[in-house]
This record gives C-alpha cells, sequence and structure tokens, in this order.
C-alpha cells in the first residue's frame, strides 16, 4: 500500500541527537588521521580510450581496511568534477554511465566496505546464486558499542574517499557530488555534512534516516539484522535506541549547505517515505524531491539518471 504523501509532508521529527553527538564525530573523523590514504590505481583500456580514461582503483581507510572502487575520468582539458556513486546495502557498484563522460563529468564507483570481491556468501555451490533477501549480518554486531558499529566505518569511509579523490589526477578536489542509494543515500548525507569539498547531494530512495520502530520491523536489508538485537534485551533497549541515533542520518541534516535532490518511491517497503520527508523536511539548503507514486525501491533508476544529470548540469552551471 502506498504511503500518504500528506502524512509524509508534514513528517518533522523532533530533534534529539545525543548530547555528546558532535563531540562523538569531530574524534571519529580525527581517528582517520592514524590510516594513511595508501592509494593504488591501475589502468583498464577497455571503452573509448579517446574519451576517457578508466582505472580501477584502491585506498587505505579506517581500521586499515582496504576499499576499492572504480574511476572514470573525461580526457577534457582541464580538471573535472566528480560524481562519488555509493551503492546500496548488500548492492554492488554500478557500470561507468556513459552521459557523464559526454557531459564532462568524472565518476567514482566505490564498493562499501566488506562488499564486491569481500562480500563472501557461504554456499555449497560457487555457481549457485545469492538467495533474495540474503544479508551477510553486518549490522547485528557491536549495536551495544557505537565506536565498534559498521556504520561508523561506513561514514568514515566517505570521508577517506573524498580524500583520495581529490588528490586524483584530472580531478577538481572542490567540485564534488555525493550520490548514494539506500544505505549510499546515508553516506552520501554525512559526506555532505561533513566536507566542505561537496558542492551537490543526490540521495536515492535513502534509509537509515528517522529511525522507528515502524522502520524496524521492515524484514529486509539491515532492519531485519538490527531488530532482533533491538527488541530483546529489554534492559538494554534504551542504549541501543541511544546508539543508533549517533548513526541515524536525520542529524546530520541541518548541517547540509549544499543544492541536495532526493527521490522517494511511495511503495517502497525497504526505505520507508516517511523516514526520507522526515530527513527532508529537516534541511535547510536548496532541496528538492522526486517522488515516484507507484513504486519501490528498486524501480525508477534510469528515469533518475536523468534527473540526477539535470541537477548536476545546474549546480555546474551548464545549460
Amino acid at each position: 500500500m502506498p504511503a500518504n504523501f500528506d502524512e509524509c509532508f508534514q513528517t518533522v521529527p523532533e530533534w534529539k541527537p545525543p548530547a555528546d553527538f558532535e563531540s562523538f564525530w569531530k574524534e571519529a573523523i580525527g581517528e582517520l588521521k592514524n590510516f594513511p590514504v595508501q592509494s593504488q590505481s591501475k589502468s583498464i583500456f577497455k571503452g573509448s580510450i579517446i574519451k576517457e580514461s578508466q582505472s580501477e582503483i584502491s585506498f587505505n581507510s579506517y581500521g586499515n581496511q582496504t576499499i576499492t572502487g572504480h574511476i572514470t575520468v573525461p580526457r577534457k582539458r582541464g580538471d573535472r568534477p566528480v560524481a562519488i556513486f555509493f551503492h546500496d546495502y548488500v548492492g554492488e557498484r554500478r557500470q561507468p554511465i556513459k552521459f557523464l563522460t559526454d557531459s564532462g563529468i568524472a565518476q567514482l564507483h566505490i564498493d562499501l566496505r566488506w562488499h564486491g570481491e569481500q562480500l563472501i556468501y557461504p554456499k555449497e555451490n560457487p555457481d549457485d546464486p545469492i538467495p533474495e533477501g540474503w544479508t551477510p549480518g553486518y549490522f547485528e554486531k557491536n549495536l551495544d558499542n557505537p565506536n565498534s558499529f559498521y556504520m561508523k566505518a561506513l561514514y568514515l569511509d566517505v570521508i577517506r574517499t573524498i580524500e583520495f579523490v581529490r588528490l586524483y589526477s584530472g580531478i577538481d578536489g572542490d567540485k564534488i557530488f555525493l550520490c548514494g542509494k539506500g544505505i549510499g543515500g546515508a553516506m552520501a548525507v554525512f559526506g555532505a555534512a561533513y566536507s566542505k569539498r561537496v558542492i551537490g547531494l543526490v540521495a536515492e530512495t535513502m534509509n537509515f534516516c528517522h529511525i522507528t520502530k515502524e522502520q524496524l520491523l521492515f524484514p529486509a536489508s539491515w532492519m531485519k539484522e538490527i531488530y532482533p538485537v533491538y527488541s530483546k534485551p529489554k534492559t538494554k533497549k534504551a542504549d541501543y535506541k541511544k546508539n543508533l541515533t549517533y548513526f541515524d542520518a536525520l542529524y546530520f541534516a541541518k548541517m547540509i549547505k549544499v543544492p541536495a535532490l532526493f527521490s522517494c518511491g511511495m511503495e517502497d517497503e525497504i526505505a520507508r517515505p516517511q523516514s526520507i520527508f522526515g530527513l527532508f523536511n529537516h534541511l535547510n539548503c536548496d532541496k528538492r524531491m522526486q517522488i515516484y507514486p507507484t513504486e519501490g525501491h528498486f524501480d525508477g533508476m534510469e528515469r533518475q539518471d536523468s534527473v540526477n544529470l539535470e541537477f548536476f548540469n545546474e549546480v555546474l552551471g551548464i545549460e
């Protein structure tokens, strides 16, 4: 059943981050200094090498975890603006998007931590597909310890990605767009809040924002990992609820000052529309919402690509 638009439009959650929210993230970002970038790049000779250069890249991030990805830089004069893409939980990075190269915009597609080739599904036959709805359990651990929770590492990976790409040859490090789908959308929101190098934000059907019991009851994605932990030990429930607020993307909203484009599927059963609007309604920046009235979490992607390009061009002043 589609979410009610009027209810979503009027969703303005109470603003109650933890008292030490700002110091928690200041200290967390400071911890990245303990881990050198140690970037590597390997050119790929495919596609049109006349129009663009393509490379597989890797760099070191929080906890000495290697982050991998794929970068495409148009062969045009001068340093290029770049769009960084973060995929959803148990998703995978996209292939290079042709219209971005044609528009002179570089693109970096990142594998989320412990995804890509690092995502291991225990199966008897290597050719067996991963069952629909399977998740690796990264969110069910350390909910009682914010400093070791998976989402902290994901957010810090965004800052490290920005540090990596701003030093990459052919990239304008002061013209960075952050784009994310689902969990990747929350990551993009975090980066837009904490990096002054970001000039635009795209969050497609994002989640991990305005986290409520209704959201956690969705039997999918990270919610089905967290809820059994969150709901059982009554003595710790208050602690778990507080710990989640450190990572709830809702509380990054008021720090965002750059243009922002959000999308929402009103029949989405993974990214709750009320939660998306809860964050959106707290934004104090140039913002717009692309609504898909009869679609869910995985719909509208091709149409959204064209909307994203219009947004990029608008922010960059390209007609």
